[in-house]
């Protein structure tokens, strides 16, 4: 391939000292030196573009936040989750391990189901948070709630046993963070088809199998006429 020509640029006294294209972007920064210090004496959560004063001011977490797992109770307080271990199955990263338990005598008020989690574990260093456990959960009992700060001094407080996931419930519910159920999606079976149009499909249906038949005992009746030999 032919090289392309290299073309020299010839810059001008000012451009070769560069005072200008300096004093510009001088000028640029103290612009917004002096916006930022203006609003920094505001009170309350600021508006402008600023950093955040954290954690005094807060941002909102959207309702489709994938945050911290929880454990959810229903409305009687019983634990929804059964130990199915679909989460488990569902997780990309392998970082949930669930143990079934079976519901003994006198639990009822305890637990939903027959069954139960005797044990629920989240490695949070492995989590991808995709959400793909939330999806899976045919009871709704897994849950990514709103909490973000994840932050641990060590890797054991990292993995999240039953009673972290319970204790992430008790705290959402108790700021009114809790997301709205999901609704279940509508199943609709298919549209079915016209009489009119089954009727001829079922004629042409018979019609397509009469020459066969007919073909099969010409055929039947071509043999018996046969001579033997």
């Amino acid at each position: 391939m032919p090289r392309r020509p290299v073309v020299k640029k010839e810059y001008t006294l000012g451009e070769r000292v560069y005072l200008v294209e300096i004093t510009k972007g001088l000028g640029l920064t103290w612009k917004h030196f002096v916006f930022n210090i203006k609003a920094s004496f505001r009170k309350g959560p600021h508006t402008v573009p600023t950093c955040w004063q954290y954690p005094e001011d807060r941002r909102e977490i959207a309702p489709i936040f994938r945050g911290a797992h929880m454990l959810m109770l229903n409305d009687k307080g019983q634990e929804l989750c059964v130990g199915c271990g679909m989460c488990a199955r569902a997780c990309p990263a392998k970082c949930i391990t669930v143990k079934r338990g079976k519901r003994a005598e006198g639990e009822e008020d305890k637990y939903a189901g027959k069954t139960y989690c005797a044990s629920f574990e989240i490695d949070m260093l492995r989590c991808i948070f995709c959400g793909n456990c939330e999806n899976a959960c045919p009871k709704g009992a897994l849950v990514l709630g709103p909490g973000y700060e994840l932050a641990e001094y060590d890797m054991e407080s990292c993995i999240y046993n039953k009673d972290k996931l319970l204790a992430n419930y008790h705290e959402a519910k108790a700021e009114g963070k809790l997301k709205p159920p999901k609704k279940p999606v509508p199943v609709e079976a298919p549209p079915a088809p016209p009489k009119k149009a089954a009727a001829k499909k079922a004629a042409g249906e018979k019609g397509k199998a009469a020459p066969k038949k007919e073909a099969k005992q010409a055929k039947k009746d071509e043999k018996g006429k046969k001579p033997a030999k």
